[in-house]
């Protein structure tokens, strides 16, 4: 009997919303079905894969700092009970999770070797946020212009001590490319979402990695609800963490610096953030909700089914409504009540970026008290004129595949539309 195919198949991809796998990959997958199973082929046992990791970097101590084994193995759980993930999402995340454990037991020993680098002070960081799809990627890449500015780049993020010794000739650089750029090969339409290159800057998710309980894991697979991810003790761990990180790469850089960071995900740990680093500028960015919750549930979507083919877009947009709906209106309350300084929280919004860039930024500049270097007014335009756009092509989906309503869409985000005054775009 011949398996059915998803490309033809009609009722193999109706929760994914019309999503086909290149024929590689679906022949890659079908060697689950041939030997009974994807995790016969590759497994996740969490106790195999810290070995492997202690084994194949030479030390075996992973710290204990916030209880992080406890995160680690929730989440190897979380991807074996819910993720259903297919040959290669099982051996995409058993990859990521050998890297991150090696990454960890390296810095973990260069901390002990070198415990000066955890006293490091990281003043006054500048952290980019906002939903997806509202200019936090390309406001990233043209702030990394700014030479007061030290952005974390893709390899840096993956890789910040080098390539594993006596592993090959290869770079960070280069051997950075199977987390960044191979997303292109696996779903070739994924360029024109979103661009990963190992020479770019990066958001914050990809280095904290290392702990496991950070927002990373639930943005690549459905983990589902895994408990330890949403305590205030696990984003405790995750910034504590990600200023180690910093203090690395400022002790390897040999002088301070003033990072440059940028996820949407810390539109949801405010408090967390500025716990960690009580100096930091934020920068706000702002668009239409209609521009960016469908296009940000099909990314996220899109993310999940290439490691697993149950994948429910149809949920997807209900669910980013109300993540959204959350954070937005959270940090609304926070700014209101001074938790969130107003002199360390400037707005950008995207149709202000697109229209008038030196201007915007500028703007922000100033209310941040951040020096603009004068020669940012040909260094953005130039940039732009290289890198327009849609670039790449249109981000095409279907609002009502992934379970929305655009009739309604703007009413519930309207709190959010008039206390920014957001422009509606056509």
């Amino acid at each position: 009997m011949v398996p059915n195919n998803p490309a033809t198949d009609e009722g193999a991809h109706m929760n994914t919303g019309g999503l086909v796998h290149p024929d590689w990959l679906r022949r890659l997958n079908l060697f689950g079905d041939a030997v009974g199973s994807a995790s016969l082929m590759v497994p996740l046992d969490p106790d195999e894969m810290l070995e492997t990791a202690a084994g194949s970097v030479g030390c075996s101590d992973f710290g204990d700092e916030h209880g992080w084994e406890t995160g680690y193995r929730a989440m190897v759980a979380a991807l074996e009970e819910n993720a259903a993930l297919t040959v290669f999402g099982r051996l995409s995340a058993r990859g990521e999770i050998l890297r991150n454990l090696q990454t960890r037991l390296r810095l973990v020993d260069l901390w002990q070797r070198h415990p000066s680098i955890r006293s490091e002070p990281v003043v006054a960081p500048v952290f980019i946020l906002g939903p997806p799809r509202t200019g936090t990627s390309i406001l990233l890449e043209l702030l990394a212009l700014d030479p007061g500015l030290r952005p974390v780049i893709a390899h840096e993020a993956h890789h910040p001590l080098g390539p594993l010794p006596d592993t090959g000739d290869g770079t960070a650089l280069q051997i950075s490319e199977p987390e960044q750029e191979f997303w292109a090969d696996v779903h070739p339409e994924f360029i024109t979402m979103h661009e990963l290159r190992s020479d770019l800057p990066c958001e914050c998710l990809h280095f904290v990695q290392p702990e496991f309980r950070s927002w990373h894991w639930a943005m690549m697979h459905g983990l589902g609800d895994v408990e330890s991810r949403h305590d205030t003790q696990a984003m405790t761990a995750i910034y504590a963490f990600h200023k180690g990180f910093l203090q690395t790469m400022q002790y390897l850089d040999g002088e301070p610096q003033t990072f440059l960071l940028k996820s949407p995900a810390h539109l949801g740990s405010l408090p967390e953030l500025l716990a960690q680093y009580p100096d930091a500028k934020l920068i706000h960015t702002h668009r239409d909700p209609l521009k960016f919750i469908g296009s940000s549930a099909n990314l996220t979507g899109v993310l999940h089914w290439m490691r697993s083919d149950a994948v429910d877009m149809a949920g997807r947009g209900p669910l980013m409504t109300l993540a959204y709906q959350f954070m937005l209106s959270g940090v609304i309350a926070q700014r209101e009540s001074g938790a969130v300084p107003a002199q360390q929280m400037a707005d950008i919004h995207f149709v202000d970026l697109m229209s008038d860039p030196v201007g915007a930024i500028r703007r922000a500049y100033e209310h941040l008290n951040i020096p603009f270097p004068e020669e940012m007014a040909e260094s953005v335009p130039a940039y732009l004129a290289d890198k327009p756009k849609g670039k790449f092509g249109p981000h095409r989906y279907e609002a009502s595949r992934l379970g929305l309503d655009e009739s309604r869409l703007r009413d519930d985000f309207s709190d959010y539309i008039d206390h920014y005054g957001v422009t509606l775009e056509s």
